[in-house]
């Protein structure tokens, strides 16, 4: 009769284990249930890692577009920087031009302060400008110190071609393109006593009177000198 009791209790007791171990598994079953929700968070940030890498990556090609931009940039600045770089051509005026209505790139202002500059000083004695084979050539005659400068300048580049200076102590007066006759004027006056192209001019002193003498070639072709006091606007005519 005991035996037969404990049984049923032995039964009974098992079952209530089972139900434990049940409701034991049940529960960790629902931990490992809430796990997977833990670990979807992980899923989903990894992903969101790498698309924010992504994006980083995108913004990166944004950067290599901008630097190719300025690469373009910089071509068109090299570009830029030679034309810059690049000289305008000075035209010289031809052999047979009228000094009286066309003007030389390097003026008789410009030659003047040329001459000067190279010699660093001194008084002008001379100045002409004349057509050499084509090419138009100030010669500019200097006294310093003692010494007389002979100036050969390009009248299209400005460039001193030739300078020579000797020993002398000659006395002539200096000259002045500007005062009290310049250049322009004596020409005018010149062509009031004789008509043609102006082929040149000088202005230099002569036993002590300053003047321009101004070479003009008429129609004929023949070529005739005008020479201008600058005192007086006298003229006297050398052909």
């Amino acid at each position: 009769m005991i035996r037969t009791r404990i049984r049923p209790a032995v039964r009974a007791a098992a079952g209530i284990a089972a139900v434990v171990a049940l409701a034991a598994g049940c529960g960790s079953g629902t931990d490992e249930g809430q796990e997977v929700p833990v670990g979807e968070p992980g899923i989903e940030q990894d992903e969101q890692d790498a698309s924010d890498q992504g994006g980083a990556s995108g913004e990166e090609g944004a950067s290599d577009e901008d630097g190719s931009s300025d690469e373009r940039e910089g071509a068109d600045g090299s570009s830029d920087s030679g034309d810059e770089g690049t000289t305008d051509t000075v035209e010289a005026l031809p052999g047979d031009a009228d000094l009286a209505t066309e003007t030389l790139p390097v003026t008789a202002e410009d030659a003047w302060d040329i001459a000067l500059e190279a010699t660093g000083g001194g008084e002008v004695r001379s100045i002409e400008i004349d057509d050499h084979d084509g090419s138009w050539e100030w010669e500019i005659e200097i006294q310093l110190d003692g010494e007389e400068h002979e100036l050969d300048i390009d009248a299209t580049t400005g460039e001193v071609t030739d300078h020579d200076r000797e020993a002398d102590d000659d006395r002539e007066p200096a000259v002045d393109i500007t005062s009290p006759m310049t250049y322009q004027e004596a020409i005018e006056i010149a062509l009031g006593e004789q008509d043609g192209r102006v082929e040149g001019w000088e202005l230099d002193s002569d036993d002590g009177r300053i003047e321009y003498t101004i070479d003009i070639e008429r129609e004929d072709g023949e070529d005739v000198e005008v020479e201008v006091d600058v005192e007086t606007g006298e003229t006297r005519i050398d052909d």
